[in-house]
């Protein structure tokens, strides 16, 4: 899936999109889960979908890794609504 397939899809589903630094994050009003993505190496599809509370992050120092990685938005969608 491209980066903007992946954009229209979330935003068909309520979710606000936004590129931070080279990764895409989507929230959504009425829940406090965070959807993101990033771009597969120099092309327009994504990799590393990953979806996780807002507030919670990763810990490289104690190997926690926020968040639960899914294969697809729609796998991602359907967890954070």
């Amino acid at each position: 899936m491209t980066t903007t397939n992946a954009a229209k899809k979330l935003t068909k589903a309520g979710f606000t999109v936004s590129e931070i630094k080279g990764s895409f994050q989507a929230s959504h009003p009425a829940t406090a889960y965070l959807i993101e993505y990033i771009r597969n190496g120099g092309s327009d599809n994504i990799t590393c979908i990953n979806v996780r509370t807002a507030n919670d992050k990763d810990d490289s120092m104690t190997d926690y890794f926020a968040g639960t990685w899914v294969d697809n938005i729609t796998q991602a969608i359907r967890l954070a609504i």
